[in-house]
């Protein structure tokens, strides 16, 4: 901020902010003795802004200055009315917990309440096999520590469409499924807020199928790695979590608010589970999920922006 004049009147000072301000610049008047001093917040508007007081002072009382008191104030309420709009969007995920949930967001709710049912039901030796069996993306055999199943997706072919999102519902542990119900709940729960239960439904839907097609394809010889034997909400939990970080990012607007420290962890987690050291882990699931959230949120954000510039 840097000081470009005074005015020994204060209706002279206030009618120049106010004529600064049509011209999209902000500028700050300090009373002193017998003074207004004014000062600038841009540096990059400094000369600009010197011309201007200039120009002012030698004909207070052009025509181009009358009525910008009006125009000032009608700018001023404008900003007023956008800021406490946008404070009334603004959803950081932290607050979700705070927040009435299930009928405001019944698509995460759903996706929260079907993963634990199911993963009660697996629970039990009469129903785990069944289960699995119903959910996973193709039917499956296993012998030991063997699965065979048939790469061609049979059952999809044939009319059973679900498989291609259903193993999303699959847990294989208490860890497992309290993580991404945890971060289900914080990352859906905001994004649904946000944007709608429609649009969130269409993310979980557009992540979900390329992750587990990808795992399922390319995931690796491994029971729990590749074939059907794999599930889990991680996919379209990284998808969330990729397309809310690349909103806050690039589109503030948005609403949208990712704490550091849950980049930290979720970036973090990404690439400790793809050291093998927690274990077998639907990595390729991971990837697929966070780069197609992140490939929405980047590309809705510049289309909207695209938009806008026509």
């Amino acid at each position: 901020m840097r000081k470009i004049g005074s005015f020994p009147s204060e209706q002279q000072a206030k009618r120049f902010v106010d004529y600064m301000l049509t011209q999209g610049i902000s500028i700050n008047v300090e009373p002193a003795i017998d003074l207004w001093t004014i000062w600038v917040y841009d540096e990059d508007q400094v000369d600009q802004s010197k011309t201007a007081l200039d120009e002012f002072l030698a004909n207070p009382e052009a025509d181009k200055y009358q009525g910008v008191t009006r125009q000032a104030e009608a700018i001023r309420e404008e900003k007023i009315k956008k800021a406490v709009e946008a404070s009334r969007k603004q959803v950081n995920v932290r607050d979700t917990w705070n927040q009435p949930f299930t009928s405001r967001c019944p698509v995460t709710s759903f996706l929260i309440g079907i993963s634990i049912v199911v993963f009660l039901f697996m629970q039990s030796d009469e129903y785990n096999v069944k289960v699995r069996e119903a959910l996973s993306i193709c039917s499956f055999q296993v012998s030991g520590n063997m699965i065979s199943y048939d790469r061609r997706l049979v059952e999809v072919r044939e009319g059973e469409v679900w498989r291609l999102v259903t193993p999303i519902f699959i847990h294989f542990s208490i860890f497992h499924i309290l993580f991404n119900c945890m971060m289900a709940y914080q990352l859906g729960g905001a994004i649904e807020m946000n944007r709608g239960s429609m649009r969130l439904a269409l993310l979980v839907l557009v992540t979900a199928i390329p992750s587990n097609l990808a795992q399922f394809y390319w995931g690796g010889p491994g029971f729990s790695m590749g074939g059907p034997g794999f599930g889990g909400l991680s996919g379209v939990v990284y998808g969330m979590f990729g397309y809310m970080w690349m909103k806050s990012l690039y589109d503030p607007q948005a609403g949208f608010y990712v704490p550091p420290n849950m980049v930290f962890i979720l970036i973090g987690w990404f690439f400790l589970c793809m050291t093998g050291m927690v274990g077998p882990i639907a990595n390729l699931a991971h990837g697929f999920g966070l780069g197609t959230g992140m490939a929405l949120g980047v590309g809705s954000t510049f289309l909207r922006q695209a938009g806008k510039s026509k």
